[in-house]
């Protein structure tokens, strides 16, 4: 290949990036009120379905095999933005909802000698990606993957 014909390769994936970038743009901004709208539900959810449900599962688990965490709103103290929880000697799973996003994480997943942390991905099981995702249902499905991927 010819400088000439990589100095041109390089100006169209120059200009394709703009481009993408020019829609990536607009998809942000035409989903920025949807977003917007789901941070209250996300915020409703964590209360009324993935709080109650943990409360109810550490009743269940023999003691001290189940612990979890609520992340409480700096500014609203009755908001839970998030939750992590810890199944026996295993690492921290963590959902965090931010900016009407949800995300799982789960500690160490990685492989990592550091434990670097595992996203669970929004199109893949458990399938939680917004605030319609926080049911009893699909954190049940979340809490036995991360039993049945628990080293013994």
């Amino acid at each position: 290949m010819q400088a000439k014909d990589l100095a041109e390769k390089f100006s169209t994936k120059v200009l394709d990036a703009g481009v993408e970038k020019d829609r990536q743009k607009a998809i942000s901004h035409e989903n920025n009120g949807k977003r917007r709208d789901d941070v209250d539900h996300c915020r409703r959810a964590m209360t009324d379905n993935v709080m109650p449900f943990l409360r109810e599962l550490a009743q269940q688990l023999p003691e001290g095999q189940f612990s979890f965490a609520p992340q409480i709103d700096g500014r609203d103290h009755h908001n839970i933005l998030g939750v992590s929880f810890t199944i026996g000697d295993g690492p921290t799973t963590t959902i965090s909802t931010a900016m009407g996003n949800v995300v799982v994480t789960h500690a160490g997943a990685s492989g990592a000698k550091k434990g670097v942390s595992f996203v669970y991905s929004p199109d893949a099981e458990p399938y939680i990606s917004n605030s319609g995702d926080l049911t009893r249902e699909k954190i049940a499905k979340l809490v036995e993957m991360v039993m049945d991927n628990a080293r013994q």
